[in-house]
């Protein structure tokens, strides 16, 4: 009974913060469709909106990982650094190979190209603050106390991460990268379990983010020049 409880709690967290985020962008539509040059800010202030909404629900236990990665921080980056790298690089070579197999790149990785190179302010904020944290509370610690074993469970939250990761897909043909999206999941997954601390994959998601972002504005650069 507690077990089908927790299942209920996690789902109804899961689909209220989408909910609520279709609400905000159907509230601020208006907005954007009388000047497009408010989009950015607007998409910026919805991600801050649902990270609250995220920390008013999960602040005790924020507090406590946030405590305690203040002064753990050092261990739990370096016993992980090696295997988040690894995940990575085998995530980016997936992702190579399915580029050259589809013909293109994810919707969701266009998306982003396009918001950095439109407005790099509000897509550092978007990218490497705000989805770092409401990504790693909703799809990690939102489903941490449903499973015992540190595979599974990172299995588990990564494939639902590489899913909703196609949520913009435009066509079918995009569904094979849900397996590189969910290995970068399956990754952050792994490094939350074994640290028992959010804020290690948070670091994690925002260093990955970040290193995407450089290299996208690197690749945009060097693409003008």
């Amino acid at each position: 009974m507690k077990k089908i409880k927790l299942v209920i709690k996690d789902i109804v967290i899961l689909m209220s913060t989408f909910l609520l985020m279709l609400l905000l962008t159907y509230l601020f539509y208006p907005i954007v469709k009388k000047n497009i040059k408010f989009e950015p800010a607007i998409e910026t202030l919805i991600y801050l909106i649902i990270s609250l909404y995220l920390f008013i629900i999960y602040r005790k236990e924020i507090i406590n990982y946030f405590k305690d990665f203040r002064l753990n921080y050092k261990k739990y980056i370096s016993k992980n650094f090696e295997f988040f790298l690894i995940c990575i690089l085998a995530m980016i070579i997936l992702n190579i190979i399915l580029v050259e197999f589809i013909g293109q790149m994810p919707t969701n990785e266009e998306l982003n190209k396009s918001s950095i190179k439109n407005n790099l302010f509000f897509s550092f904020l978007q990218v490497c603050i705000f989805a770092p944290f409401y990504e790693e509370v909703l799809f990690r610690l939102n489903f941490k106390n449903l499973f015992k074993n540190k595979i599974i469970f990172s299995i588990f939250t990564g494939l639902i991460f590489g899913s909703m990761h196609l949520i913009s897909a435009k066509s079918l043909i995009e569904i094979p990268f849900i397996l590189s999206y969910s290995i970068a999941g399956f990754a952050l997954g792994y490094v939350f379990y074994d640290t028992n601390n959010i804020f290690t994959s948070m670091f994690f998601h925002f260093f990955n983010n970040f290193l995407s972002l450089i290299l996208t504005i690197i690749g945009e650069y060097l693409w003008k020049g």
